[in-house]
Formats: structure tokens, sequence, C-alpha cells
């Protein structure tokens, strides 16, 4: 029991700590670059083009290393993070291209605006992907061991009930009801957050926030009941 407890505290760890680390982080869409204006000069939006595009680009560059790397996202979840990161980085870079050779002010900052309209890199490609690797992380791996771990400690306290005390009852309990809930909330959640789209974000901006305020809950959800698990262990040692 020891061993199934360790792992599942460990799992509740990483869906909170390295998981993050393991797909792109979430980010900002202001990125400090010089604001142009439809008015401004053909150099003042080709340099604010040149510097927005060169920022995403290393962005997503770095995403797409590091959602290569995980093993939190499911195949097809990979797939689809891959697609979208990858379709960004494509597009960025031929809009640097494209804007750095445009000969008027108009059409540089209609290509400008696409950065922004079309790509939204840091509004929904890098946040999603997070979304989707901490759910998956979850679903697949956090979620089964503390599962399983609570099974086990269920298993124990019939084959020991001189040991049992209402504290311990009450730990389970806990540990048992924060793993449902964060099952409840990751159902659904890396599809749900895969199918926002630049189109969907521009026409509403809190699009992304409930699947967001899901992960992060779930991810609480898992730590406590990991520290509930490793606490009945300390008791029943």
């Amino acid at each position: 029991m020891f061993r199934i407890l360790t792992v599942a505290a460990a799992a509740g760890a990483l869906t909170l700590g390295s998981l993050a680390c393991a797909a792109p982080a979430l980010a900002s869409t202001g990125d400090g670059t010089p604001t142009p204006t439809a008015h401004s000069s053909l150099s003042a939006i080709q340099q604010a083009g040149a510097a927005a595009t060169s920022k995403r680009i290393a962005s997503l560059t770095t995403g797409i290393g590091k959602v290569n790397a995980t093993t939190k996202l499911s195949a097809a979840d990979k797939s689809t993070v891959l697609g979208t990161l990858n379709g960004d980085l494509s597009a960025m870079q031929g809009l640097q291209t494209k804007i750095a050779a445009d000969t008027d002010a108009a059409t540089a900052w209609t290509d400008y605006r696409s950065i922004f309209t079309q790509y939204r890199v840091y509004a929904v490609a890098l946040p999603q992907s997070y979304i989707a690797a901490a759910a998956d992380g979850l679903t697949d791996t956090a979620i089964p061991k503390l599962q399983s771990a609570a099974s086990r400690i269920s298993a124990a306290f019939a084959s020991h009930p001189d040991k049992v005390t209402p504290d311990l009852q009450a730990k389970l309990a806990d540990m048992q009801a924060k793993t449902a809930d964060a099952a409840s909330k990751t159902s659904g959640l890396a599809a749900s957050a895969l199918a926002v789209t630049p189109a969907s974000y521009n026409a509403n901006h809190a699009v992304l926030t409930d699947d967001r305020a899901a992960v992060r809950a779930a991810l609480a959800d898992t730590k406590a009941a990991a520290q509930d698990g490793r606490a009945i262990l300390a008791a029943l040692k």
C-alpha cells in the first residue's frame, strides 16, 4: 500500500508542478511589442510586425518541443495540438516575411492585424495545449492512481478495523470525493479546450475561462486527495 499511495501522491504533485512545464505555459495576450495604428507609417508597422511575429515564433518553437516531449497528452490530442502549433508557426513565419516585404502601410496594417485576429497564439493555441495536457495527465494517470490508492485503503480498513478512527474515515471519504470531483471536472475537458478557435475567441474572449478554471480546480482536487492519502498512510504505520 505504501507504494500505491506514494505513486498516487507523486501523480498529483506532477500534474500540479512539472506538467505545466511539459506543455506550453499559459501566456499573456499582451507581449510588450509596440502597438501601431492604422495611421502609423509603413516602417512603424513593419517594426511592430517583426517584433510580434518573432516573439510568437520563439514561443511556438519552444511549445512544439515541449509537446513533442510530453507523455501527458493522449496521442490524438497531441496530434491536434501539434497541428495547431505547427500551423501557427508556419503562419507567423509567412507573415514575418510578408510584412517585411509590404510596400504600403495599408497592406502592412492588414497583415499586422491578422497576427492577432486570425492566429491567437497567446490567447488560444498555447493556453489550450496546457489545458489539454493537464486534463489528459489527470484523466490517464493521476486520477486512476488515486482511485486505486483509495480502494487499497478501503481494503486495509476492512482488514484492520481496530486501526480505523473517525478521522481516518473522514480523510478517506474526502480523498474519494476529491478524486471523483477531479474526474468530473476533467471529463471532456481536453476536447472542450481544443475545440476553441481564434474565431470563437474573437467572438467571446472568455471562451476558455471555464476550461481554465476547471483544470485548476481539478489539479487542486488531486493535490488534496493525495494529501489525504499520505495522512492516512502515516496514521496506519
